[in-house]
């Protein structure tokens, strides 16, 4: 699962590489909605802070701790 990390400014780039629409906008950062993530990874390279990352486990959310 990625997850988008505080550091987000908004810039949005993710919002539009995303084929299926599963980011939205949070109070101060992005998020990736899980239940509508399909793990393509498109959102990632676009990132111009680097802070969408992959986080695996049982707690993984669609935003970071």
């Amino acid at each position: 699962m990625h997850a988008i990390g505080d550091e987000c400014d908004k810039c949005g780039f993710c919002v539009l590489e995303c084929p299926v629409d599963a980011i939205e906008e949070g109070p101060t950062a992005y998020r990736i909605v899980p239940e509508k993530c399909v793990e393509c990874g498109a959102c990632v390279p676009v990132c111009p802070l680097g802070v969408i990352v992959e986080r695996a486990g049982p707690d993984a959310r669609g935003d970071a701790a």
